[in-house]
């Protein structure tokens, strides 16, 4: 069995994972996936989907039988795809900066896609919003805010459902504490 947070962190597979999570109803076959994650070759993505699949962060969720070969569709196993605490705990200071910089160049490369769909739109207005606040908490204060963000989060990522009248947003969090 490898670290699951080296499994997570290797940038082909968090292309794959962050597609599932955009297609979490009926999850994906290998061959949308090629369409829609373009920058990597069809073998690479093969052998990436089968590591995810052996370390129980994807799973099969159907089959189909197409001519003489079966067409799997993988989706998300939510849970086993989630670091937990200790998990980031075991991880050194260079494991946690690579992650965060993975983290964050997805989410530039997220913007950048939909500022560029903005432009190619006509009439459609920019609600893509950015905040910075400074909190000043005791632990106690902290802790009950943490969980109630957390809670709130899972509560509507729970509500999704993607249909013609929902579109998905992405929200992002990061909690930096002063020492």
């Amino acid at each position: 069995m490898r670290n699951k947070v080296e499994v997570i962190m290797h940038p082909v597979r968090m292309k794959i994972l962050q597609a599932l999570m955009q297609n979490k109803e009926d999850g994906l076959s290998t061959l949308e996936m090629i369409t829609i994650i373009k920058d990597v070759p069809q073998a690479t993505l093969y052998r990436h989907i089968q590591i995810l699949v052996d370390e129980s962060i994807i799973k099969i969720v159907k089959e189909r039988k197409v001519r003489s070969v079966t067409e799997k569709f993988y989706a998300l196993n939510e849970e086993a795809a989630r670091l937990s605490e200790e998990d980031w705990k075991h991880l050194s200071k260079e494991q946690k900066l690579n992650y965060i910089s993975y983290y964050q160049l997805v989410l530039l490369s997220q913007y950048q896609n939909y500022l560029t769909l903005l432009e190619d739109k006509e009439n459609i207005e920019d609600t893509a919003t950015f905040s910075l606040l400074e909190l000043t908490l005791s632990s106690e204060q902290f802790t009950l805010f943490q969980n109630e963000l957390n809670n709130l989060m899972i509560k509507y990522y729970k509500m999704s459902n993607v249909n013609e009248e929902t579109n998905t947003k992405t929200i992002a969090v990061n909690i930096i504490p002063k020492l």
